[in-house]
């Protein structure tokens, strides 16, 4: 055979190997795609992420929520699912920070969730009742569930409904000034007991902190950034924080005045409030 002949017998030979290549993947695309469809959803597996404040996210939940969303995906055919909209239906339960939604090859649909961790809880005597978060999440105070938090009580101003839940860093930007001022105090209020959760001298050393009124007058309809008293877990007596400010200087007052043991603390006031001075009142 000629050299020419050789020459065309290769070229056909390459196009030959080539559209069978195209050819098996083509036919690997058919049958994957017929596979799917026949292949459907077995079973609803929820993993929730451990967290120290569990209870509030459970697997039963998490289905329940996708169920009452007509969503239920068992027996359903995988190329079918919505899984999105199931997705979404998780995140937007409000004690879920996120969620990840997926299926297995053995038709297993998963639902990972991470949920909200509450940093304190909050009751005025306005009859606000609720979590709030480090990001300043509101959450609803649910009264089946028992936390070991830290307890915010007394009189403060709320700019928003006693049903609200949400994040107040995104409803802030419609509020007027007086809000944007309570919002800065709740900053300064998350952020203080942010100190004493993460401290090892200062983690639980405080039952209940009670927010009261300031004694200074102020403007009619002014907000009034209200002053902490604190209810220390050891000991019979009140300690006066006063406003949020110098916080670190009036704990180091707290601290030195109970090393010193100069009075009996089973019962009294003591007063950090004002700069160098921690005053004793006994009662």
């Amino acid at each position: 055979m000629s050299s020419r002949g050789r020459r065309i017998w290769r070229i056909v030979g390459t196009v030959l190997f080539w559209c069978a290549v195209v050819a098996f993947f083509v036919a690997a695309s058919l049958l994957r795609r017929e596979k799917e469809s026949s292949r459907r959803v077995e079973r609803v597996e929820v993993r929730v992420e451990k967290s120290r404040n569990d209870g509030f996210l459970y697997p039963e939940l998490v289905v329940g929520l996708i169920e009452n969303a007509g969503l239920n995906p068992i027996g359903m055919a995988v190329d079918s699912l919505n899984l999105a909209a199931i997705n979404r239906v998780v995140e937007e339960y409000c004690f879920t920070e996120r969620a990840i939604t997926y299926v297995d090859y053995e038709g297993t649909l998963t639902v990972e969730v991470a949920q909200r961790e509450p940093l304190m809880r909050v009751r005025t005597t306005s009859g606000y009742d609720f979590y709030l978060t480090r990001d300043l999440y509101v959450l609803p105070a649910d009264p089946t569930v028992a936390l070991n938090l830290p307890i915010v009580t007394g009189e403060l101003w709320l700019p928003f409904g006693k049903s609200f839940t949400g994040s107040l860093r995104e409803w802030i930007g419609e509020g007027e000034k007086k809000s944007k001022e309570c919002y800065n105090f709740l900053c300064k209020l998350t952020n203080f007991v942010l100190l004493t959760e993460s401290r090892a001298d200062l983690q639980g050393k405080f039952v209940q902190m009670e927010l009261k009124k300031p004694r200074r007058k102020s403007a009619k309809d002014a907000f009034q950034e209200p002053h902490l008293e604190l209810v220390p877990r050891e000991g019979g007596y009140i300690l006066e924080f006063g406003a949020l400010e110098d916080v670190e200087a009036k704990l180091y007052r707290w601290r030195r005045f109970c090393e010193a043991r100069v009075v009996d603390m089973t019962k009294g006031r003591l007063c950090v409030e004002y700069e160098g001075q921690a005053l004793w009142r006994a009662e």
